[in-house]
């Protein structure tokens, strides 16, 4: 499976993460120089904030979810299988299960606690509906259809969250009760951790799709991975990477 990126479109995207939030500084200044009065600034900084998120939902849905891999390009001489192949399996899996689950109730607790105003939720992610919900995971992930559907609610997730924090930025409300280190954390740092999730997810279920694709599983063999099968994750790496570098310009 080869990815191929144009560099016309490679440099207007970094181009885009080092100047874009360098112009949100000026519309949000801008603003506030006169925010007693209505201002067309305020509704594009407002506004600017949805920006990268969708263009996350738009790259990771076109780019990171459905893979094909070349078996021509394959060396099958050196297979992957038995008990190794079974411990790959196992922790690419239930780690993948687990991150999805943790970080869904994340956004739930997100949307509790800075929408709803309150800390009672509709469900504890305590150690039993965790792996409740991560064996639901599970089982949907070997079905290429629900798996693709995980993937998008993956990305829901991800761009809720990042409104969530967007609205609480503007709006000065305080995360509370969130995590044990919440008097260590700033708005932007909770922007990281939502690219730390959505990062480690996308890298796992890549792993998975790789381990799961055709006939991987069935013959329960895996040809060795070569540069080609590798060069996805330095690709999902890179994008997510920069999209870390536009949050900590945003945060300057």
């Amino acid at each position: 499976m080869i990815i191929k990126i144009s560099p016309v479109r490679l440099l207007i995207f970094c181009l885009l993460v080092i100047l874009f939030p360098l112009i949100q500084h000026q519309w949000l200044n801008l603003y506030l120089f006169d925010k007693n009065n209505f201002s067309f600034y305020k509704i594009l900084y407002y506004l600017s904030g949805l920006i990268f998120p969708t263009l996350v939902c738009l790259v990771s849905l076109g780019k990171f979810s459905v893979y094909k891999f070349r078996n021509n390009i394959i060396k099958r001489n050196n297979n992957v299988g038995g008990r190794v192949l079974l411990i790959i399996t196992l922790i690419s899996l239930f780690t993948l299960a687990t991150l999805i689950s943790i970080y869904i109730f994340f956004n739930l607790k997100l949307f509790f606690n800075q929408i709803i105003n309150t800390d009672k939720y509709l469900i504890d992610l305590g150690i039993t509906n965790l792996i409740l919900f991560s064996a639901i995971i599970t089982i949907l992930l070997f079905f290429k259809k629900t798996k693709l559907l995980i993937k998008k609610i993956i990305l829901v997730n991800f761009f809720m969250i990042s409104l969530i924090i967007w609205y609480s930025k503007i709006n000065n409300i305080i995360f509370n009760n969130l995590f044990i280190f919440d008097n260590f954390l700033k708005f932007e740092n909770y922007n990281f951790i939502n690219i730390f999730f959505i990062l480690s997810i996308e890298i796992f279920y890549y792993l998975w799709s790789y381990i799961s694709d055709g006939s991987h599983l069935s013959d329960w063999s895996i040809p060795f991975p070569n540069k080609v099968i590798l060069s996805p994750f330095f690709r999902i790496i890179f994008f997510y990477l920069m999209v870390i570098i536009y949050y900590a310009i945003l945060s300057y």
